[in-house]
């Protein structure tokens, strides 16, 4: 129920703050929502979406159904994170491309804070919640040989992706956005969003509204019981695959156009600054790419300190 026309316009501003972290590796639109105060009520709402929902529709009618899944707040939350997704979509994609090094140290910065972050919020130390860690960076690390840049994701892959997306967006903490990076899809389908292509879109939202709906409570069962070890893996995953955000690359595989003229990149390997700069004859704008570090660590120490301080007020 929502009670107010102010509180109404707190969901709409939450979820547009959502969409935009969404678009950003490294930011969760789950920890906008365990940020504002919203997250119990979204995970709440999440888990009443199942089959089980449309044999309450025929039995009990369209408006005890719509109470049942609170209907409204998702309405509001969602449509102010379509919103802002859509419209951050370009600004992200213009900005990686006049500015791929100051970004990309953006991100980096984002992610590398997000992992310290998580890491205070494990509650267990012990030598399996260790080990876990371990293992998600081992993974973290093989997942860079075997996931290439998708140029074409098939809808089939795109399915998949947005089932693994909106997995990482019920988790506090979890980008979907760095998940898709992980997989390759990242560029495609915010290329795809910026460009409000639906049909390019609709496997991938067919994925994400049904493994909402096939995951939600077993993500948030787990969650609840087995906090330590999750956070544990995810922080491994992401600290073992930060080598995909290093700002400076190269090129060890790519895909030529149809109309050979042009290429797209599907692999690549991180190299140092001084690489970088005799290997492209370009500048390593080592002091963007450090102020872009710094911004983006403080971005989320920022959100932290803001969720102690709402936490010590209720």
């Amino acid at each position: 129920m929502i009670s107010s026309p102010k509180m109404a316009l707190r969901i709409v501003l939450t979820g547009c703050l959502m969409g935009i972290a969404e678009v950003v590796p490294g930011v969760s639109g789950g920890t906008i929502a365990f940020i504002s105060g919203f997250y119990q009520r979204l995970l709440a709402a999440v888990s009443r979406l199942h089959f089980g929902l449309l044999h309450r529709l025929f039995r009990d009618g369209l408006a005890s159904s719509w109470r049942q899944m609170d209907g409204n707040f998702l309405c509001l939350l969602f449509g102010g994170m379509m919103v802002t997704l859509i419209l951050s979509a370009s600004v992200v994609k213009g900005a990686l491309a006049d500015y791929p090094i100051p970004m990309w140290s953006f991100f980096f910065g984002l992610v590398l804070a997000s992992a310290g972050s998580m890491l205070r919020q494990i509650q267990l130390r012990s030598i399996p919640v260790l080990l876990t860690l371990f293992l998600g960076m081992i993974l973290g690390v093989a997942l860079q040989r075997v996931l290439p840049t998708v140029s074409d994701p098939s809808p089939l892959l795109l399915f998949f992706g947005g089932a693994i997306a909106v997995c990482a967006w019920i988790l506090p903490g979890v980008s979907g956005s760095f998940l898709l990076l992980l997989l390759g899809l990242y560029g495609g389908v915010i290329d795809a969003v910026a460009r409000v292509d639906i049909i390019a879109l609709l496997p991938f939202a067919l994925g994400a509204g049904i493994g909402l709906v096939l995951f939600a409570n077993l993500l948030r069962w787990l969650f609840d019981r087995l906090r330590s070890y999750i956070l544990a893996f995810l922080i491994g995953l992401m600290m073992g695959t930060l080598t995909r955000l290093w700002p400076w690359q190269q090129v060890v595989q790519y895909q030529l156009h149809a109309d050979g003229l042009g290429k797209t990149t599907l692999m690549q390997e991180p190299i140092s600054p001084i690489a970088y700069q005799a290997l492209t004859g370009e500048s390593a704008e080592l002091l963007q790419a450090v102020v872009g570090v710094v911004l983006g660590a403080l971005l989320i120490l920022l959100f932290e300190a803001f969720a102690r301080s709402r936490a010590s007020e209720r």
